[in-house]
């Protein structure tokens, strides 16, 4: 859209430019494209729904990677409202089940959970014995989270469950 906005201005400017207008007129045709192209620039990255484009994009998938940022595992969230994460036992099931990941023996039962409100996910610690983290998508440092105190998440975030990575996408 932005980019048929800016090529319709162009065309005004050397429309009025090849006319054979009065040259005040043509100065001021192209000065008025010329405000527009600057207030659109100005505006553009504070129009609603612009700001966290990227964390709006709808959460489909929880991706378990090895040590080497590769694919192991990939389990599907779309649609669901609350997945637990955790091992499952012969107490009960997780919908995440880690137990037969390189860490498992960090990982509790019942892990971390997460809830969906509705398009946006949440993460919380489930007073798990080693912890949860997040890294947000685009960001260098992790955090920990505290236990009921849920967090929100985004594609691209990463999840950390002992020393396991998640990836949300």
């Amino acid at each position: 859209m932005d980019l048929l906005i800016y090529g319709l201005l162009i065309g005004t400017v050397i429309y009025a430019l090849l006319r054979p207008f009065h040259y005040i007129l043509q100065m001021s045709i192209v000065a008025a494209a010329a405000a527009m192209a600057c207030v659109l620039i100005w505006t553009g990255d504070r129009s609603p729904g612009y700001k966290n484009r990227k964390e709006k994009m709808p959460i489909a998938k929880i991706v378990l990677l090895d040590d080497d940022g590769e694919r192991v595992k990939e389990w599907f969230v779309k649609g669901e409202i609350a997945v637990l994460i955790g091992k499952s036992t012969s107490q009960g099931e997780v919908d995440i089940d880690l137990s037969d990941c390189e860490y498992a023996s960090l990982i509790s039962p019942e892990h971390a959970v997460l809830n969906r409100v509705g398009d946006e996910w949440y993460i919380e610690d489930a007073d798990s014995h080693s912890g949860t983290g997040i890294r947000k998508a685009g960001r260098s440092d992790s955090s920990r989270l505290v236990v009921e105190e849920p967090q929100r998440l985004g594609a691209g975030d990463m999840i950390f469950i002992a020393n396991t990575r998640l990836l949300v996408k």
